[in-house]
């Protein structure tokens, strides 16, 4: 995606867990059932409202799917 950073597997497996690092996955809500990175949050990427972000504007977001994009 042009302009956004992108993370490895193993710096995002370093982060979790740490003040300021959230992990949002995107895929539906059976497949995030079923498997989905500790800790992180499932969220429709389509739905979901502001207000289900952090505040902290300097909070780093990780979104994922397991989407082909």
């Amino acid at each position: 995606m042009d302009g956004i950073p992108e993370l490895t597997v193993a710096e995002v497996a370093a982060r979790v867990g740490q003040p300021g690092f959230h992990v949002y996955d995107n895929n539906g809500a059976g497949r995030w059932k079923r498997s989905h990175v500790p800790g992180a949050k499932n969220v429709n990427p389509h739905l979901y409202e502001a207000g289900e972000l952090p505040a902290d504007k300097k909070a780093t977001l990780v979104f994922y799917c397991s989407g082909p994009g």
